[in-house]
């Protein structure tokens, strides 16, 4: 491995400074930013791609659907063509919400 010796003593801050941009800007020309979280996602997601990426059952996800006297819905379903979807951007936002949700009296006796 070769090493690179420099020495700081003879540089004045103005060079310093030229030397550190130099350095910086290579970098920075090289990188490459991640994809943001959720691009590889489709715009409309089937109930089971959402219940996936957002690792909860079915049933968890139904309930999100409903709005309660507790809580606002916490993702609204689109309905088209008799199937049941939800929009990307929707999903994200559910992801970094906080999971405290109680079940309800009415979720809970809706089997009966």
């Amino acid at each position: 491995m070769v090493q690179q010796v420099i020495q700081i003593a003879n540089l004045t801050p103005e060079q310093l400074g030229q030397l550190f941009d130099t350095h910086l800007q290579r970098a920075l020309s090289n990188y490459t930013p991640p994809a943001p979280e959720g691009s590889d996602l489709p715009e409309l997601l089937t109930r089971r791609q959402t219940s996936d990426t957002l690792q909860v059952s079915l049933t968890t996800l139904h309930d999100w659907s409903l709005d309660t006297e507790e809580r606002p819905a916490v993702l609204l379903p689109l309905k088209i063509n008799g199937r049941v979807l939800y929009r990307r951007v929707d999903v994200l936002a559910a992801l970094k919400q906080p999971r405290r949700f109680k079940h309800t009296k009415a979720v809970e006796g809706r089997g009966k």
